[in-house]
């Protein structure tokens, strides 16, 4: 069965293909062929390149994620940063994200896999209370940091909002002993500006971005710069130190903090703020230039015209009446209540009507926002810290930021919390602090040792009666745990709430004023009934003939 075909459109030969054409005929039919179908043969709109939306589109076709991204890393760094330093609403999404994905830290719960490792419960929490201890007396203080600024609390905030600001951040694995302290385990927080390739040489197969690769693109080896390149205080050219992506036991000694990858290939990752740089330094000037307009307008009260343009006379008189011995013709002062000067033949003074602010300047801003929003995966709300809407509207867009909050915290976790969890608890068992068989030799035994779970700040809520009423509908259910409503709704685990509640008598109270069970029938109630029920009519009824 033949298919019927529409008419093609005619391929047209431009005076330069005809030219060619005069010598080469089938030269000039290939050249306008190759235009037809870059141009008129697309089926995608978005394709075509003979519409003046998209001819002047200068998209790169064929482009790896690092061609596309590392020539613009420094300049988007640049820019990302001085947006937050000096434009409230960039520096909203940044601190938004941080307060809502790290808050004051993830609280940690070790979970070891009793039953592979063949512990008993009463084994398995013994050892998760000293491996509790263990992190915590590293984790609260600040020699956890190697320059002992930070705990590790602190440190979380300060990688995930230097991801978010610079695209990347490293963090790398020392050891520093120090006395008083348990362990050596430190870490060093490095910016993404201090990555790069030795002597900023050009990118090739196995170095970009100052990452060293295998014939795989697996991370092989990382280089540092000592300092940044416009810091002036140190002497002569930066050096750079080549540190390896991992240790001879095969754990990783540097660990490289981004968002999601969405391409295959990439190296670096491009700041969160990318996407709507230009739309934040324009709503910034836009908003600038308002706020000048609304004050040089405020500040002009009056006019003064004269037919023949000269007012020296009546600013001379008007200084003079004020006591000076010249006039500035420039600036006319109105500095008491109710000042009355006579004006000359020809002049009069004529009222100043501001036309601002604009009346269309907050819709406008409004507006702006709500694209910054969508480029940060931030709802308006949330943004600009303003709930006017409904309170289903409102309650959606928490549940929907609550969806990428989880999302960038487990990402935050696996990249950053439990890389680091495990290099302390490796160390505490190496130094013979915790006992742990296995964990150092058999990596299906070590990943029973190292479960644990992470709780981060609570999630926010609109109005936590219904939300409490809609956790005990949840527990009826079977569908969640007291732990999971401890985690989610106030960033803390259960097992020390129900420790601290036992520590209170906070159970013993609620049970003294809870009301009596209503009182069952009395044995004597209960044979009263029995013999009602009877009613004399125990006596066996004669057989029917």
């Amino acid at each position: 069965m033949s298919r019927r075909r529409g008419p093609r459109a005619p391929i047209r030969l431009n005076a330069l293909d005809r030219a060619i054409g005069f010598f080469a005929p089938e030269r000039a039919v290939l050249r306008g062929a190759a235009r037809f179908v870059l141009t008129a043969a697309s089926g995608y709109a978005g394709a075509r390149r003979d519409r003046n939306a998209t001819k002047g589109w200068a998209a790169k076709a064929g482009a790896s994620a690092d061609y596309e991204t590392l020539p613009d890393l420094d300049i988007l760094r640049a820019r990302s940063r001085d947006l937050v330093r000096n434009d409230p609403l960039a520096r909203s999404a940044v601190t938004t994200k941080v307060v809502n994905v790290i808050g004051p830290g993830h609280v940690l719960r070790p979970e070891v896999d009793a039953d592979r490792l063949g512990l008993t419960p009463e084994q398995a929490e013994e050892w998760e209370a000293l491996a509790l201890d263990i992190w915590t007396d590293w984790a609260w203080s600040t020699d956890c940091d190697i320059t002992r600024h930070q705990t590790f609390a602190e440190l979380e905030d300060l990688v995930y909002r230097s991801r978010l600001k610079s695209g990347d951040c490293f963090v790398v694995r020392r050891f520093k002993t120090r006395k008083g302290r348990l362990l050596a385990t430190a870490l060093q927080v490095i910016e993404a500006d201090r990555l790069s390739n030795p002597n900023w040489a050009a990118d090739t197969e196995t170095l970009a971005g100052g990452v060293e690769m295998d014939e795989d693109g697996a991370p092989i080896a990382y280089h540092f710069a000592d300092r940044y390149a416009l810091d002036r205080h140190g002497a002569g050219a930066p050096t750079w130190t080549r540190v390896p992506a991992y240790d001879a036991n095969g754990r990783k000694l540097v660990l490289h903090i981004h968002g999601p990858r969405e391409r295959p290939d990439m190296t670096r990752y491009a700041p969160m703020l990318a996407p709507v740089i230009e739309g934040l330094k324009q709503r910034s000037r836009y908003t600038e230039a308002e706020l000048m307009a609304a004050v040089v307008s405020a500040i002009f009260a009056i006019t003064t015209k004269s037919e023949d343009g000269d007012l020296s006379e009546s600013l001379a008189r008007l200084a003079t009446s004020k006591g000076a011995a010249t006039a500035d013709r420039s600036e006319i002062t109105l500095d008491e209540p109710g000042l009355v000067y006579d004006l000359l033949p020809d002049e009069s003074i004529e009222n100043f009507a501001p036309n601002r602010p604009n009346p269309q300047f907050g819709p406008f801003i409004d507006a702006v926002a709500r694209e910054v929003g969508a480029g940060t995966d931030l709802p308006f709300e949330l943004l600009v810290k303003q709930f006017q809407a409904s309170y289903s509207a409102s309650r959606a867009a928490m549940e929907m930021a609550w969806q990428f909050f989880r999302a960038d915290r487990e990402l935050h976790v696996s990249q950053f919390c439990a890389p680091v969890y495990e290099d302390v608890i490796t160390e505490a068992v190496a130094r013979g602090l915790l006992k742990a068989p296995g964990l150092l030799t058999n990596p299906l035994r070590r990943q029973a040792w190292l479960g644990a779970a992470w709780m981060g700040p609570a999630r926010p809520t609109i109005d936590p009666v219904k939300d409490a009423t809609a956790d005990e509908k949840y527990l009826d259910m079977g569908v969640t745990s007291l732990t999971r409503v401890a985690a989610e709704r106030f960033g803390t685990d259960y097992r020390t709430v129900r420790r601290r509640r036992a520590l209170d008598g906070t159970d013993e109270r609620e049970a003294s004023r809870a009301p009596a069970p209503a009182p069952g029938p009395s044995e004597e109630t209960t044979q009263q009934s029995d013999d009602d029920k009877t009613d004399g009519n125990d006596q066996e009824k004669p057989d029917a003939d």
